[in-house]
């Protein structure tokens, strides 16, 4: 049991295997609480168990421990967790209507490292979605969260009743209750579109019947066609969602993709471009250029 003496706060999150609330440590650190029932809690100690697999991974949200206290005539069986302060992945992308291209990237790629290493000591996530990246720090780094459906490979990950979110599930695992590693990478392809465009990757709007999605994901290829969609984008996006999970790629793959290879030129272009601009309206070229005809002045300024 964890040795950090904490104080409950403000509930933060709800979801089926319990509560998370902000709690602050004796030394005034704050911290995500997760708890449940003692008599309920099974799920949420397997999620311990997994996260501790992760700790010295900087891409999976970190895990101090866990404890169990008595409240208000509970039994309650608790995980300390990192505190993201930035909220999920789900909220930035709602505050849009599609995040910018580098923004993509700098979340995608810790996305990928966190599964290679999931991945890599042969476990699946299960749930891989925007609600369950979290943004940490004040630089907002993309962590994995919520491994409530997580799972060894070949133990538990096939022939199991449907689990995880349907929105992201792949379609081996909705015709065959296949949960391979495969699934996860899926579940990352339908995130980063959600990212790049603002939009969920199966439409189904005006549609409340679950079984309706679920016919698309088993019987359909989704259409990633968007206006805000780069041919390498979508060429990335084709090796996430192949309908082939023996041919969808694979996180290591997918790290040396172009589209994610390209990032840090694309960050420095920005910058570069950002800064010319700021330079350029700070300068003493400024005032010479309110006598420019508006086709002289445009000109100027996209050469920045």
């Amino acid at each position: 049991m964890a040795s950090i003496r904490w104080s409950r706060g403000r509930t933060i999150g709800k979801g089926a295997e319990g509560t998370v609330t902000l709690a602050t440590t004796h030394n005034n650190f704050s911290i995500a609480v997760k708890s449940s029932l003692f008599s309920c809690s099974k799920s949420l100690q397997k999620e311990r168990e997994f996260l501790n697999e992760f700790q010295d991974c900087s891409q999976i949200i970190r895990c101090f421990g866990a404890d169990v206290t008595e409240e208000d005539n509970n039994i309650l069986y608790n995980i300390l967790l990192e505190y993201a302060i930035g909220g999920s992945l789900a909220h930035r992308i709602g505050k849009k209507s599609g995040l910018p291209d580098f923004e993509v990237k700098k979340y995608s790629k810790p996305i990928l490292l966190g599964l290679r290493v999931v991945h890599g000591k042969g476990f699946v996530h299960g749930d891989i979605k925007p609600h369950n990246i979290l943004l940490v720090g004040t630089e907002k780094r993309a962590k994995i969260a919520d491994f409530g459906f997580a799972s060894k490979v070949g133990i538990g990950s096939k022939k199991r009743k449907l689990r995880g979110t349907p929105m992201y599930m792949a379609p081996e695992s909705v015709l065959d209750d296949e949960y391979g590693t495969p699934a996860d990478i899926w579940a990352f392809g339908c995130t980063v579109f959600e990212m790049i465009t603002g939009k969920k990757v199966w439409d189904c709007t005006g549609i409340n019947d679950p079984l309706h999605l679920l016919c698309k994901i088993g019987m359909q290829s989704p259409d990633l066609h968007d206006d805000k969609m780069s041919k390498q984008a979508e060429d990335f996006l084709n090796k996430c969602v192949d309908r082939d999970p023996h041919s969808r790629w694979t996180a290591d793959l997918l790290l040396n993709h172009p589209f994610l290879s390209s990032d840090n030129n694309d960050v420095h272009q920005r910058k570069r471009k950002e800064l010319n601009l700021v330079d350029l309206c700070n300068s003493t070229e400024l005032k010479p250029m309110k006598l420019l005809t508006n086709k002289r002045r445009r000109k100027l300024v996209e050469r920045c």
